[in-house]
């Protein structure tokens, strides 16, 4: 890298352009989008039902289903950031949490890590989402959510991915196709 300046911020994403020397030699820039780190939480009941979000994405122009996704705050570890999401978007508590890895949904364009979670074990408390979001939670037979994936009326890379690797852990588990 040649050198590189910060062209935005704000408190989601911060936007740089970076002067580089291309693999062919000649100079070139990249532009890169630095989002906050991000977690993506899928709560599964007892009864094999799992909970999802449907909500309008102002940068879609739709509204979209999804697992439950925020982001993660200064100094707040991957784990109390999807709890926190949990209880403040769709008012669940999970006292059994299983992390399922990383996806990086924007590799070429931007640095967007999401960290994926079941969570089990629920109860319920009363939500308190965001001031910008207006949330409707969802109950859908856990089969039915992987389904929607492959339908694409789930197009949420993050919940796509964490849904997949549920489905995949799952099987095999007593009472569970």
């Amino acid at each position: 890298m040649l050198g590189s300046a910060e062209i935005y911020r704000d408190p989601w994403l911060v936007l740089t352009k970076d002067d580089v020397i291309r693999p062919d030699g000649r100079p070139g820039t990249h532009t890169v989008t630095r989002f906050k780190d991000g977690v993506s939480v899928l709560p599964l009941d007892a009864e094999g039902f799992v909970f999802l979000t449907e909500e309008f994405h102002y940068a879609q122009g739709r509204r979209g289903i999804e697992v439950i996704s925020g982001g993660v705050e200064a100094g707040e570890d991957f784990l109390s950031a999807a709890a926190r999401e949990l209880r403040e978007e769709v008012g669940i508590v999970a006292s059994r949490w299983m992390p399922l890895g990383v996806v990086d949904p924007l590799t070429s364009q931007a640095i967007a890590p999401i960290s994926l979670f079941l969570a089990e074990g629920l109860s319920f408390v009363e939500a308190s989402p965001d001031g910008t979001e207006t949330i409707r939670r969802l109950r859908v037979p856990f089969a039915e959510a992987v389904e929607m994936v492959m339908r694409s009326e789930i197009t949420h890379s993050g919940s796509c991915v964490l849904i997949l690797k549920a489905a995949r852990l799952l099987i095999g588990r007593p009472g569970r196709q």
